[in-house]
């Protein structure tokens, strides 16, 4: 897989959380964390992103099918 260089800022407190998970062994380099960190985000946001378009799917149906009642109901 092709990578990029970035640069980011974060707060002192993360970057101390980041370095622990290197000293403890969990990570090999604070890259390593970031990476995990970003797929594992990207993935949630993704999916949370699917529900919501499913939900709103459903919305759309329930609409269509009330539409195509209505002029039975008015009788």
């Amino acid at each position: 897989m092709e990578t990029q260089r970035i640069t980011i800022r974060l707060p002192q407190r993360d970057i101390y959380s980041i370095d622990l998970f290197v000293r403890a062994g969990e990570f090999a380099t604070r890259s390593e964390v970031i990476r995990r960190a970003v797929h594992e985000y990207v993935k949630n946001y993704a999916d949370s992103v699917i529900e919501t378009a499913d939900k709103m799917k459903k919305v759309q149906e329930l609409e269509l099918a009330l539409e195509s009642i209505e002029p039975y109901m008015k009788k």
